[in-house]
C-alpha cells in the first residue's frame, strides 16, 4: 500500500497491491461519511453493436449478488440510515452510499462484493432491456434529446463520443446476457477503479477496513481507452 498526501486539500491517496486507488479526506463537521466508487468505463469504451452496454451493466449491478440479493440491497442501505445510487457517463460509471459514519463498513462491504460478484439473472437482463428501451423511447419525445444526438453524431466522425450513453435501440435489442457479463468481468476490476471516501472517520482505521474488504479482489488485465483518433 502506498500513500501520498496533498497538504493543501487534506486528500490522501492510497493504492492497494491489486491496483485499487483510494482517495480519502477526513471531514468531522457531522457524523456522516460518503463512499463513492468510480470505474473508468463509460460509453467511450464501447463499440458499434455494443452501444449502451456501460449503462445497462450499471442497471444490472443493482440486481444483487449471492451475498446481497436484490431485495436485501435496499434494506441494508436504507435500514442503516443511508441513501445510494449510481450513474453512467461518457467516461465513467460511479456508485455511491451516504451513511452514518459508524456504518461506513456497510458501503465498503457492498461495493467490494458487487465489484466482482454481481448476478446477471437472465430474467433480470430481459426486464432491464425493456426498461432501458422504454427510457430511450421516452427521451426521444424530447426535441432537445434528438438534437443533441444529431449534433454529437455530426461533430464526432470516428471517436465513440459520437453516440450517447443510453446507446442505439438496435444495439439494445440485440445484446445478449453474455455480452453484458463479459463486459462487466473485464471492466469491474480493482485496477480500473478509484474509491473515494469523505467524512467523519480516522484514516488509519478506515484503511484497515478498506484492505479487509477490497484487498483480496483479483486484479484485471490492463484496460486502455479508445484508440480511435478523431480526424481534425
Amino acid at each position: 500500500m502506498t500513500k501520498q498526501v496533498d497538504n493543501q486539500t487534506g486528500i490522501i491517496e492510497h493504492e492497494l497491491a491489486n491496483g485499487l486507488k483510494i482517495l480519502t479526506k477526513e471531514v468531522h463537521a457531522a457524523p456522516v461519511a460518503s463512499v463513492y466508487i468510480w470505474y473508468k468505463v463509460g460509453s467511450r469504451n464501447e463499440r458499434t453493436g455494443m452501444t449502451g452496454v456501460s449503462h445497462w451493466v450499471e442497471h444490472m449491478v443493482f440486481k444483487g449478488t449471492p451475498k446481497f440479493p436484490k431485495d436485501e440491497l435496499k434494506r441494508v442501505i436504507e435500514g442503516n440510515g443511508g441513501r445510494w445510487n449510481g450513474f453512467t457517463s461518457t467516461d465513467y460509471t460511479a456508485y455511491y452510499e451516504v451513511l452514518p459514519a459508524d456504518k461506513i463498513a456497510v458501503g465498503l462491504s457492498l461495493e467490494a462484493d458487487r465489484m466482482q460478484n454481481s448476478v446477471f439473472e437472465p430474467h433480470e437482463v430481459e426486464s432491464e432491456r425493456t426498461v432501458i428501451l422504454s427510457e430511450r423511447e421516452g427521451a426521444e419525445n424530447s426535441p432537445q434529446f434528438v438534437l443533441w444526438e444529431d449534433v454529437q453524431a455530426t461533430a464526432y466522425k470516428a471517436h465513440p463520443y459520437r453516440w450517447g450513453v443510453i446507446g442505439w435501440a438496435s444495439d439494445l435489442k440485440a445484446m445478449t446476457r453474455d455480452d453484458l457479463c463479459n463486459y462487466y468481468r473485464q471492466r469491474y476490476v480493482p485496477n480500473n477503479a478509484t474509491l473515494v471516501i469523505v467524512g467523519d472517520f480516522d484514516t488509519s482505521n478506515l484503511m484497515k477496513q478498506v484492505e479487509a474488504h477490497f484487498g483480496h479482489l483479483r486484479r484485471g488485465e490492463f484496460i486502455g481507452g479508445p484508440s480511435t483518433v478523431e480526424p481534425k
